[in-house]
């Protein structure tokens, strides 16, 4: 989906697919719940809306199988970012008075998962600091895009992946991403490409 309006907003929604926003590792969700073992917790960093969020919500309840979802966002936007410098969330944020937190969890409540998902206003590593080391089957990092602040998320969230869990992220695109790309090729050089522009490292 193309960036939202301020009046895409205002819409109501009653599943994942009416959220706006960009989302395109669905399978890479549906191969998680067949993975890893039931009682695993996955965490995405950089929820925005909630279009994916709510994916992985669904993709668990059709599954059957118990998994915890934790999305984190400081909900305040990611600023002028990319080689076009545009700012995506500014409209989310304006629309909300400086936060999009409100549309994020009407959307998780909406969708039906008030109980199943669990939304975390933070910072990306401040966020990585309430976790355990080891304690986590899967981080997908979405958050700011730059060289610096992807670097610092895998920094900040590796350590909390548990031995055979995933770090993973999106946007592994250099033509418009570059920073993303040589932020995960210079901290992570073991990571692979992945589905549709996304990466992924395995933890040994």
């Amino acid at each position: 989906m193309n960036h939202p309006t301020k009046d895409a907003f205002a819409t109501e929604v009653s599943q994942w697919s009416d959220i706006p926003g960009w989302f395109h590792w669905r399978e890479g969700q549906q191969e998680a719940v067949e993975v890893f073992e039931e009682g695993s917790t996955f965490v995405e960093v950089g929820s925005y809306l909630g279009r994916s969020l709510c994916s992985l919500a669904d993709v668990v309840r059709t599954s059957g199988r118990d998994f915890t979802v934790i999305g984190v966002d400081t909900c305040r936007g990611s600023g002028e970012e990319g080689l076009a410098s545009e700012d995506a969330h500014g409209p989310a944020v304006e629309y909300g008075g400086g936060t999009f937190a409100g549309l994020l969890h009407r959307n998780v409540i909406a969708c039906g998962f008030a109980d199943d998902v669990h939304v975390f206003i933070s910072s990306s590593p401040k966020a990585a600091d309430f976790f355990v080391d080891g304690s986590l089957a899967w981080v997908h990092l979405d958050a700011r895009h730059d060289y610096d602040s992807v670097a610092a998320d895998i920094e900040a969230w590796l350590p909390k992946v548990s031995s055979g869990g995933w770090l993973s992220g999106d946007d592994y695109d250099e033509r418009i991403w570059p920073g993303v790309v040589a932020a995960v090729r210079d901290t992570l050089p073991e990571a692979q490409g992945w589905l549709t522009a996304q990466w992924r490292w395995l933890k040994p």
